[in-house]
């Protein structure tokens, strides 16, 4: 399939949210101009940058390049929905602005939707570009590198997912019908509400996973996800408890609980916690884990 002709394949939206992205973005947007498919547009919302992002983006010749400047900053989630309302694709593409996506991933993805008809979600495969040596950078590109990413050759990744999230999110592309079906990001979630969209869209669709690395996914010591390790388990019970009751939500929920206290006993060293593991229903879970820390 050429993405040269607008009028036999569909248009994606790729939408980009940044706030004061400068020193990775021009990598980000240049990496959405190689790509082999053509017919994109790229949904920019500056949320406000008071750094050079709005004069590198506004540099580019490209009529696809749509840039919106926020009328206030927002939280991502927040943020996200203001530039979705944007998009005029049939599927819609995310990129953070400091990732990078490789020329043949729209491609690819794209011919694996139109080709299977009851498939609204695709995913890719992705590899780490750690560009820090702190500490807490290296400890999560060891997380993503063991335990993250698992390609899947089931249609169906619901159950999967509630065992949690292994997709990083500048891998997806979703229909927009399917989107829409989702509600948007829940505004006040601020880790998570990538992973709930995922949740509640795989209600609604199938999906599927090309094994090839097509995205480099940037880990730096500023990344939300290791500085908000708490608030990704506060935010996982809110959203298993908002999804349809099912003996699997309840496994999740109490999975969850038992990382919660697993993460509070090496991590921030309150021993209390221990006592709590002594209950039944945690021990599934933790054997689980354990076997999983084995065979890695």
């Amino acid at each position: 399939m050429s993405g040269n002709n607008s009028t036999t394949v569909p248009l994606v939206s790729i939408i980009m949210n940044c706030y004061n992205g400068e020193k990775y973005l021009r990598e980000a947007i240049d990496s959405v101009l190689a790509q082999s498919y053509t017919n994109w547009e790229l949904v920019f919302w500056d949320n406000q940058s008071t750094d050079e992002s709005p004069m590198i983006v506004k540099s580019y010749d490209d009529k696809r390049i749509c840039y919106y400047y926020a009328e206030s900053n927002k939280p991502l989630s927040a943020a996200r929905n203001l530039a979705i309302q944007k998009a005029n694709g049939e599927y819609i593409a995310f990129l953070d602005s400091d990732d990078i996506w490789l020329p043949e991933k729209l491609k690819k993805q794209l011919d694996g939707l139109i080709e299977q008809k009851d498939t609204g979600i695709s995913y890719c495969g992705f590899e780490t570009l750690l560009t820090s040596e702190a500490e807490s950078a290296i400890r999560q590109a060891d997380f993503y590198s063991k335990f993250l990413y698992k390609a899947h050759n089931s249609k169906s990744i619901y159950n999967k997912l509630l065992r949690g999230n292994f997709i990083i999110f500048s891998t997806v592309i979703i229909k927009k019908s399917i989107f829409d079906l989702t509600g948007g990001f829940s505004e006040h979630l601020e880790q998570n509400e990538d992973f709930e969209i995922l949740l509640k869209a795989s209600l609604h669709t199938n999906s599927f996973c090309i094994s090839d690395i097509m995205v480099k996914y940037r880990i730096h010591s500023s990344n939300n996800s290791y500085l908000n390790a708490r608030k990704n388990f506060s935010e996982s019970e809110y959203i298993f408890s908002n999804l349809p009751k099912s003996f699997q939500i309840s496994m999740a929920k109490d999975r969850n609980t038992t990382r919660e206290k697993i993460y509070f006993i090496f991590f921030e060293k309150k021993w209390k916690q221990l006592v709590s593991l002594l209950n039944p229903r945690y021990w599934p879970h933790i054997g689980y884990l354990i076997l999983k820390k084995i065979i890695k």
